[in-house]
């Protein structure tokens, strides 16, 4: 999944992600790519108890990568300005 918290959740969205998130518990990979950092969730999570489980879930076994640098995709959009001009 990509760009969680892109938007904050209501009530429901939050519902339907701990579902996701739980049906896949223990049983197969999933990938989340997210700007915000753990701590950071409630942001867009409004209901703390939920926040919780659902990352409770999602960092038990997980393998974090954090990223850091120039957004591939805006480097590659100035890549095509630039080719454009020529």
């Amino acid at each position: 999944m990509d760009e969680i918290g892109f938007a904050p959740l209501d009530d429901t969205g939050t519902q339907l992600l701990f579902r996701l998130v739980a049906a896949g518990y223990e049983r197969r990979s999933l990938a989340i790519a997210s700007h915000w950092p753990f701590e950071q969730w409630g942001r867009f999570l409004p209901e703390h108890t939920t926040a919780a489980s659902i990352l409770d879930r999602l960092l038990h076994h997980a393998s974090i990568v954090v990223t850091s640098g120039e957004s591939y995709r805006m480097r590659h959009a100035d890549h095509k300005k630039g080719a454009a001009k020529n």
